[in-house]
C-alpha cells in the first residue's frame, strides 16, 4: 500500500478528541526537541553577496539559516492551525505591547531598506518573529512552566558536559556536524587563555560559536530554573552551572551573574511590590547612565587591558557612526559601513560589530527605533513586574552592554526571548513550592499532563570574535 495511504487510513479512523491530544502532544515534543537543540550551531549559508568583502570570510554580513530555527518554524505551525481549528485566538496579552514591537520591526526593515542590505535587513526580521513565536508559546504554556524548565535544564547540562570535554582535552570534540566549531590552542580565532610557559588553554565553547554565548545561556537558563527547582536541588544545578561559568572564562558573565544573585535574593526578600519595583528601576536607571557616559566620553579612558581597550576604540566608532547616521543605516549592516569611518586601515579581524548591543541597536535602528524599542520594554515591565520572575531579564539586561550576541545571533535572540517569555508568565510558583523537579522526576512522564484532557485544559493553575 502507498506509505500517504496507510498514514492517511490511520488519520481517517481517529476521533476528533484523540486526534487533537495527538497534534497537541506532537507540538509539546517539538517544542521540546527545540529547546533542547537551538544552541546548536547546525546553519546553512543562504547569502553571502558581500561574505569576502574585507579579505576573509566574514559571518557578520553573511545570511545563514539555522536547523533549530527550522524546527521552531515548523512547531508554530502546527500551533496556529490548532488555534484555528478549535477556534482559539492568540493571547497578546496587551495588544499595545504588539503594535509597538511591530512599529519596532517596520522601522528596523524601512531603514534597512533604506539604508542598508535588505536581504540581511529580512533575516533579521525573520529572527525576531522567532524570538516572538517562543514568547507566545511559553506564555500559552504549550507546555507547563516546570516543564520547559525541564528541558532547559538538560539541555544546559548537555552544554556543560560538553564544554567540560573541550577545556580537558584543549581542542573540540570533532562534532562539527551538531555545529561545534573546530577548536585548538594553535587555531586562529579561537578564545583561548594564555598561561604559563606560553601554554594555551581553550575556553569551552560547547556547541555555540563563543565562550561569551554559552556564558549567557548558561546564566539564563540557571536564573530562569531557580524558581522551579526544589530546595534540595538548587545547591546541586548552582555547582554544576559554576563549573560550566568557569570554563568559559568570561569575565562579564561572571559580573553580570554574580550581581544576578544579589538581585534574585533582593527579590525574594523583598517585603513589598514597590520595593522590588524601586530596584529594578534603579538598575535600569544606572545602566542608561553609565552606557550614555561611555558612549560619549570612551575616547577620555585609556587602559592596559588589550581587549577592553578595543571596546572603548568600538565605542567611540559606533558613536562616529551614529553622528552621521543618527536614524540608522539598517540591520545586520554595521560592518558594512564600518570601513567608511575608520581613520585607519582595519584588519580584517577589525570588522565585527561593537561589543554593546545598546551602541549596537542605536546604530542600526536609529534613535526613532531605539525609543521604540525602550517604549517596548517599559510597556512589558508594567504589564508584569508584579508576578514577574525578573532576574532573567535584568542579568540579560547586566550582559548587553558587554558584548552584540544579543541582538544579531539566533541563540541571543532565543535567551531574549525566553527570558521576555517567562518574565510575562503569569502565576509564578513561589520559591521553594511544591512543584516539579527535574532532579527527581522523569522528563518524559509529565509530557502529556497538560493535554490529558481532550480539551486541552492545563492541569496546573565557524568562529566569531566576541571577546
Amino acid at each position: 500500500m502507498d506509505l500517504r495511504l496507510c498514514i492517511f487510513s490511520v488519520f481517517k479512523y481517529i476521533p476528533i478528541s484523540g486526534y487533537d491530544v495527538f497534534v497537541k502532544r506532537l507540538i509539546q515534543i517539538l517544542f521540546g526537541i527545540f529547546l533542547l537543540t537551538f544552541p546548536l550551531s547546525m546553519r546553512w549559508v543562504v547569502y553571502e553577496s558581500a561574505s569576502y568583502r574585507f579579505g576573509h570570510f566574514n559571518p557578520w554580513v553573511t545570511g545563514f539559516v539555522y536547523l533549530p530555527e527550522v524546527l521552531l518554524l515548523g512547531t508554530f505551525v502546527l500551533w496556529v492551525i490548532q488555534k484555528r481549528k478549535n477556534e482559539q485566538e492568540i493571547d497578546f496579552k496587551s495588544k499595545v505591547l504588539w503594535i509597538v514591537f511591530g512599529l519596532f520591526a517596520a522601522n528596523a526593515f524601512l531603514v534597512t531598506l533604506i539604508q542598508g542590505d535588505p536581504f540581511l535587513g529580512a533575516l533579521f526580521i525573520l529572527r525576531l518573529f522567532e524570538g516572538l513565536i517562543v514568547f507566545w508559546l511559553i506564555t500559552d504554556r504549550i507546555l507547563l512552566p516546570q516543564q520547559t524548565v525541564t528541558f532547559l535544564l538538560f539541555g544546559a547540562m548537555i552544554q556543560i558536559v560538553w564544554g567540560y570535554a573541550q577545556f580537558r582535552l584543549n581542542h573540540s570534540l570533532g562534532l562539527g556536524l551538531l555545529g561545534e566549531s573546530f577548536l585548538g590552542p594553535d587555531v586562529l580565532g579561537v578564545a583561548k587563555l594564555d598561561l604559563a610557559n606560553g601554554f594555551r588553554q581553550i575556553r569551552a565553547y560547547g556547541s555555540f560559536l563563543h565562550p561569551n554565548i554559552l556564558a549567557a545561556y548558561l546564566l539564563i537558563i540557571f536564573f530562569i530554573g531557580l524558581n522551579y527547582l526544589k530546595r534540595r536541588g538548587v545547591l546541586l544545578w548552582a555547582a554544576l552551572f559554576s563549573l560550566g561559568l568557569y570554563l568559559t572564562h568570561s569575565r562579564a558573565a561572571m559580573l553580570a551573574g554574580g550581581t544576578g544573585l544579589i538581585l534574585y535574593f533582593i527579590f525574594a526578600k523583598a517585603k513589598t511590590l514597590s520595593f522590588k519595583k524601586s530596584v529594578i528601576m534603579a538598575v535600569g536607571l544606572a545602566l542608561i547612565v553609565v552606557n550614555a557616559w561611555f558612549f560619549v566620553n570612551s575616547s577620555l579612558i585609556r587602559v592596559s587591558d588589550v581587549s577592553w581597550q578595543e571596546r572603548l576604540t568600538q565605542n567611540q566608532e559606533s558613536f562616529a557612526l551614529w553622528k552621521k547616521k543618527p536614524f540608522g543605516f539598517g540591520v545586520s549592516n554595521y560592518t558594512l559601513k564600518l570601513e567608511r569611518i575608520a581613520p585607519t586601515k582595519l584588519q580584517p579581524w577589525d570588522f565585527q560589530p561593537v561589543h554593546n548591543t545598546f551602541f549596537l541597536t542605536l546604530n542600526e535602528v536609529g534613535a526613532q527605533g531605539f525609543a521604540l524599542l525602550v517604549v517596548f520594554l517599559f510597556i512589558l515591565f508594567s504589564n508584569f513586574w508584579q508576578t514577574a520572575n525578573a532576574t532573567p531579564a535584568m542579568v540579560l539586561l547586566l550582559l548587553a552592554p558587554f558584548d552584540h550576541y544579543l541582538w544579531d545571533s539566533f541563540a541571543g535572540l532565543i535567551l531574549v526571548a525566553l527570558a521576555a517569555g517567562f518574565f510575562a508568565l503569569e502565576n509564578q510558583e513561589p520559591i521553594g513550592g511544591p512543584i516539579v523537579s527535574p532532579i527527581v522526576d522523569p522528563i518524559v512522564g509529565p509530557i502529556g499532563d497538560p493535554i490529558g484532557d481532550p480539551t486541552g485544559a492545563p492541569t496546573d493553575p565557524q568562529l566569531i570574535s566576541y571577546r
